[in-house]
């Protein structure tokens, strides 16, 4: 049976790697009763059907910076937490046909090389299509160029999420899997606990709305709204490609737009033009959507998503092959994985306190970066959980903006 608690000091709803990398950070400070709530399973949602990638190329400061502190921590990851190896540092790359575009990213790589990312560099045409990674397999008379950084690559996110509970409920941490949070509640606007399904309360001052793309639903429960939509996301495996060897290849975006990386002897392929997102997406308060059906429907394909079932995935497929002639004889679409991204009007995530109810902490809404972000995030909010300062200036990710429809500083231009 579950343990029962009458009380926390903080309470974190959701149990992906966000809200793992939270328990973990939370739980190694002394003497705070931290639990964590999550009504599915631990890295059940968004976490374990992300294509899980981690870069150092963006152009927002703040995604660069937190790009840096959680590159450290997963390069030591393994070693600091006693298990397997979970990154795959195989490079990044993105190519451009255009060299306006090449320009723009070249750009942005001056700006990543400022803020202290050593090793990422821009390469032109014949020295992309030679990595000897790639082995020749782009199509030369389409590529411009290319920035690259080769400390980059992907990460296995579900093993992350079990070890950071793991590790987190030996310094304490109190894991109830399979409770659902109803109700934030609140008196002279401040948070005071969270009612359970089986109408118990857990009483506590600190409330963490680490729900990915339920974020929202979470955000209700304390009577407010965040400016967050959940968007519908496919990834396609393909065939294992023997006796091709692809297992080595870096993830590689072709025109900030499809992209692959490879799985086992495979190729882990998608893009993210469609579906499209919900009308209003960008202005405050987000347009309506219905959590239980988008819950029904996250590992659905809809019979009209591209021309067949599996059209969109074969249309993305046609376009990388443009630069990488041998998808067009050799790689078919084996299965899709679905699940959604949380998307904020900007694309950058929401990571700070409520303005409008006291003791509500947001960390969600990281537009397919939560993965990537998750050891940054943690040590983040054990920072303003303990009112002290991030390691680095978080004003870009404050809510507040938004919720006047006002752009937040340090824009994204790199959404993929």
């Amino acid at each position: 049976m579950p343990e029962k608690v009458q009380s926390a000091d903080v309470v974190i709803i959701g149990a992906g790697i966000v809200g793992g990398s939270i328990a973990y950070h939370l739980c190694r400070e002394p003497g705070l009763k931290v639990v964590c709530l999550e009504r599915e399973g631990v890295a059940a949602g968004s976490t374990s059907r992300s294509a899980a990638a981690f870069r150092h190329q963006f152009s927002s400061r703040i995604n660069v910076e937190m790009s840096l502190w959680s590159g450290r921590a997963y390069c030591d990851f393994s070693e600091s937490m006693g298990c397997e190896p979970i990154f795959a540092q195989q490079g990044y790359l993105f190519l451009y046909s255009d060299p306006a575009q090449l320009e723009a990213a070249s750009q942005r790589v001056a700006h990543q090389r400022a803020l202290g990312v050593e090793n990422v560099q821009v390469l032109d045409g014949p020295a992309a299509c030679s990595l000897p990674a790639l082995e020749d397999t782009l199509a030369a008379d389409k590529i411009a160029g290319a920035t690259w950084c080769p400390g980059d690559g992907f990460l296995h996110p579900t093993t992350i999420t079990q070890v950071y509970y793991e590790r987190a409920k030996e310094l304490g941490l109190i894991s109830r899997i399979g409770t659902r949070a109803t109700t934030i509640e609140r008196q002279n606007g401040k948070v005071t606990g969270v009612r359970l399904a089986d109408d118990s309360l857990i009483e506590a001052p600190i409330v963490i709305n680490a729900a990915g793309w339920w974020g929202n639903e979470v955000a209700r429960m304390a009577g407010v709204e965040i400016p967050l939509v959940a968007v519908k996301r496919y990834l396609y495996l393909t065939n294992q490609l023997e006796p091709r060897r692809v297992s080595h290849f870096p993830m590689t975006v072709f025109d900030l737009g499809p992209y692959y990386r490879p799985e086992s002897n495979g190729l882990l392929f998608g893009s993210d033009d469609r579906p499209k997102k919900p009308g209003g997406w960008q202005s405050y308060p987000p347009p309506s959507q219905d959590f239980a059906a988008l819950l029904e429907a996250q590992d659905g394909v809809p019979e009209d998503f591209g021309r067949s079932l599996d059209g969109y995935g074969i249309e993305v497929l046609a376009e990388i092959a443009e630069f990488v002639p041998f998808f067009e004889e050799e790689v078919a679409i084996e299965s899709i994985v679905c699940g959604y991204y949380e998307i904020t009007p900007d694309e950058k995530a929401l990571i700070g306190w409520d303005p409008r109810v006291g003791g509500l902490l947001h960390a969600t809404g990281f537009s397919g970066h939560g993965v990537m972000h998750a050891p940054a995030t943690g040590e983040i909010v054990r920072c303003l959980v303990r009112d002290k300062e991030p390691p680095f200036d978080i004003g870009p990710l404050r809510i507040d903006p938004l919720l006047r429809n006002e752009e937040r500083d340090d824009p994204e231009v790199m959404v993929i």
